[in-house]
């Protein structure tokens, strides 16, 4: 049953921002919108692409250590 309420809620919620969006009177609105959204997608590629870049860091990390771990314990193999 709850999950009816959220999909009943977020249906409301679309077709009161569509609605409000179609409104001919409310340009204002569309360009304060608009000037949010440009602002808004540059940011999160930002954020996406810092979270992309520690993820890849960290394995990097992870990998040298496995390396440098494997290289000390081929050289005590070898003496």
């Amino acid at each position: 049953m709850k999950g009816i309420k959220e999909l009943l809620g977020g249906l409301v919620l679309a077709l009161v921002g569509i609605g409000l969006l179609v409104i001919p009177q409310t340009s204002f609105f569309r360009e304060a919108v608009l000037t949010v959204i440009l602002g808004v997608i540059p940011i999160m590629v930002l954020l996406v692409g810092a979270v992309f870049l520690m993820i890849g860091v960290s394995t990097m990390r992870e990998k040298g250590a496995e390396v440098e771990e494997s290289g000390t314990e081929s050289e005590t193999e070898e003496e």
